[in-house]
């Protein structure tokens, strides 16, 4: 597994797990907001068409807030599986070791430095993983 020494693994194993329970919890907290129907609740309170531009403005907020948790919880999901794998710490793009710096910053990177900004530059930061 890459340049990663058994306790760098593991550390970082734990750090995306802990970030996994975490974003679960958001996750689920956001869900149940959002089942309560925030617009219809906001709705009644707004008087004027200010407020309730200001009501879904916080509404579509929310909803970007649960899309990014989601999307990082994805991300985590595949880090893990590269763990079991022994995939873990290996450019999916050229192959080489990601620096261990870059994994402690983001545990679920894919790329190396160079292979994440030129993936960037082409899709310009759009997730383009296909749905499981």
């Amino acid at each position: 597994m890459a340049n990663l020494t058994p306790s760098d693994l593991k550390y970082l194993t734990d750090k995306l797990t802990v970030r996994r329970s975490e974003l679960e919890a958001m996750v689920r907290a956001d869900a149940a907001c959002a089942g309560h129907d925030n617009l219809r609740r906001m709705g009644g309170e707004v008087g004027d068409p200010g407020d309730e531009s200001a009501a879904l403005q916080q509404t579509d907020l929310n909803l970007a807030e649960m899309e990014g948790g989601a999307r990082e919880l994805q991300a985590i999901d595949r880090a893990l599986e590269r763990v079991r794998e022994g995939r873990y710490g290996h450019c999916a793009e050229c192959g080489c070791d990601i620096p261990a710096a870059r994994l402690d910053a983001y545990p679920a990177a894919e790329r190396c430095t160079p292979c994440q900004t030129r993936h960037e530059r082409v899709y310009g930061g759009r997730d383009v993983t296909p749905s499981l």
